[in-house]
């Protein structure tokens, strides 16, 4: 459905209604014109654009005490079910002693210098030792390779967030963020199906990420598909509830 306003379709704390009308505001360029790609569906009910914005600016104008737990509960989650189905998952992942914590959404100023690409990404966090891109879908899948973009959505922001992350000297981790757990999402047709199973792909059979990443800075294959985790949108919903009580 459609909202009469995009104030609607958006949690806004008070204060924060000229940083909503920037994000909605950013632009970019797609075949050759300039288009505001958020503010042409910011009424949308079905918008990922507003889940992200409503989460993730409530969830960074918390007190950092109550955003380092609610970023190791959100871990906790992204990797709970390869946890129990005993496939490796990062150990001791903490905010807790995590002096700068900062949350963006929707920065499109990533840019990996040594492989000459850019990203725009979600929502993402950054820290002194961690960078953590997150790519938030909600009805849609991943866009696929073609003509102008040879690689698929998850392998982009693999990247880049490598890329930079390696030039910082930080780990990096990427979270896929969707509607419903890895094998659920398997179940709901082609026009789901392949996010989960790229990204499965990728998690469960490290050697697959080697050409895609042949160019690009990290220590093994097998580090970058362990610090690759699925959230659900349920479970960050949650996690944002408790921290704001």
């Amino acid at each position: 459905m459609k909202y009469p306003t995009y104030h609607r379709n958006h949690v806004i704390l008070p204060g924060r209604e000229q940083a909503l009308d920037e994000f909605l505001n950013a632009s970019i360029i797609q075949n050759g014109k300039e288009i505001k790609h958020k503010l042409q569906y910011a009424d949308n009910s079905n918008s990922e654009d507003a889940l992200t914005w409503s989460c993730f600016d409530v969830l960074r104008k918390q007190p950092k005490e109550k955003v380092a737990v609610a970023l190791d509960e959100i871990f906790e989650d992204a990797f709970g079910d390869f946890k129990e189905k005993k496939k490796p998952v990062p150990q001791d992942i903490t905010f807790a002693d995590e002096k700068n914590i900062e949350i963006h959404i929707g920065n499109n100023n990533y840019k990996a210098v040594s492989v000459g690409e850019d990203t725009e990404v979600d929502a993402s966090i950054e820290t002194d030792s961690k960078l953590i891109f997150i790519e938030a879908k909600l009805y849609t899948k991943i866009s696929l390779p073609d003509d102008k973009m040879p690689h698929d959505q998850i392998i982009r922001k693999l990247r880049v967030g490598l890329d930079i992350a390696n030039a910082s000297n930080r780990e990096f981790y990427f979270l896929f963020l969707d509607i419903a757990p890895c094998d659920k999402i398997l179940k709901y047709g082609e026009q789901k199906e392949i996010s989960a199973r790229r990204f499965l792909q990728y998690r469960n059979h490290p050697e697959t990420l080697v050409k895609q990443l042949i160019d690009v800075p990290y220590q093994t294959v097998e580090q970058v598909a362990q610090n690759m985790g699925w959230l659900t949108w349920a479970c960050l919903f949650k996690t944002v509830l408790r921290t704001i009580m």
